[in-house]
């Protein structure tokens, strides 16, 4: 949470944080609260709720949907004037009493955070969010990644290629590796020295990958399966690849996505609402599931200026992306919620 350090400096402000310890510390003036408990759909955090009833908080952000019970003891045990706003980290709606209570939550709630409004609209259908008022567009997300010099990072991690692509996803369904590989291998018809590098934590999808790669004489001279890499490592990658391509059918906000452009990697990528909202006109869109699409998006890339879009994402990272735009965000919320 890099943007409780801005906040901290114009909020008293404490982070709560579920995990195996219990205690408390002090980062940068900002106060965590640690507390041993089970992070369950159906558990009740007493402890927790006893420290902040006693804390008298003005407003809380609860971090994700999941967690409708405990949203509804929040609002049982504070007082009247406490503000609850509920920030949206990707989770789907529930069914069954999950839903009722999700819906019992949302009386509860006076405020949710989406990275795009395009991101409330499943809540809305399926009659979980009540009110469209209630919810606000703020970044999920950012980075403390920064580019490094692209030719010292791909001699370091020993990368060729006249343009390099970089995938950072799991190989599963919902980041759709195989139509990448389609798109890509239609792309390649036009670039032979296009070079593709996946880098992957998940791999359930790694045979149905290998078994396209090897399919494909274009694909196998030119796409490199990874693996997994250590997170600090992902600057490097990212600073040394040309673009960042993904396949993801839908996500809350697209951390390795964000990490890419604050490295200056130009984003090739699904047209869902945040990864839309995120490049704003920094980027290129495809259709997901649509292999042609991506094709005719790798087609004009290339007709652009690499370095030209690169400095271009990098300035639009600083100005639109980074923790304090999201502090700034945060309060912005909170003044409107305010003012009501």
């Amino acid at each position: 949470m890099g943007y409780a350090d801005y906040l901290s400096k114009l909020l008293d402000f404490i982070i709560i944080k579920h995990i195996n310890y219990e205690g408390q510390e002090t980062r940068n003036d900002v106060i965590y609260t640690f507390f041993k408990n089970r992070n369950k759909f159906f558990h009740i955090p007493l402890k927790t709720l006893l420290y902040i009833r006693k804390e008298h908080p003005d407003f809380i952000i609860v971090q994700g949907t999941k967690f409708p019970l405990q949203v509804i003891l929040l609002k049982i045990f504070l007082a009247k004037r406490s503000v609850i706003i509920v920030q949206d980290h990707g989770n789907m709606p529930a069914k069954g009493i999950k839903k009722v209570l999700q819906q019992i939550a949302d009386r509860c709630t006076d405020a949710y955070l989406f990275t795009a409004m395009g991101n409330v609209k499943i809540w809305l259908d399926n009659d979980i969010i009540k009110n469209k008022e209630k919810c606000f567009e703020v970044l999920e997300a950012s980075s403390y990644f920064k580019k490094q010099n692209k030719e010292a990072s791909r001699a370091m991690l020993q990368l060729a290629g006249e343009d390099i692509f970089l995938w950072v996803g799991r190989l599963d369904t919902e980041k759709d590796p195989i139509t990448v590989l389609d798109g890509f291998e239609k792309y390649l018809h036009n670039n032979t020295g296009a070079i593709l590098y996946m880098i992957y934590q998940v791999e359930n999808l790694l045979p149905e990958v290998k078994a396209k790669i090897n399919s494909s004489h274009l694909l196998k001279n030119a796409v490199i399966l990874i693996g997994k890499v250590a997170h600090k490592q992902l600057e490097y990658w990212f600073s040394a690849a040309d673009f960042y391509i993904s396949g993801s059918f839908r996500e809350a906000a697209g951390y390795a996505l964000i990490e890419s452009l604050a490295c200056g990697c130009i984003p090739i990528i699904t047209d869902i609402p945040p990864y839309r909202k995120i490049i704003g006109q920094h980027g290129f869109l495809f259709e997901i599931r649509n292999a042609d699409s991506l094709y005719a998006a790798l087609l004009q890339s290339s007709k652009m200026s690499k370095s030209k879009l690169s400095f271009e994402i990098t300035d639009h990272f600083q100005k639109e992306l980074t923790f304090k735009v999201i502090a700034d965000q945060i309060l912005a919320v909170i003044d409107t919620i305010k003012t009501r």
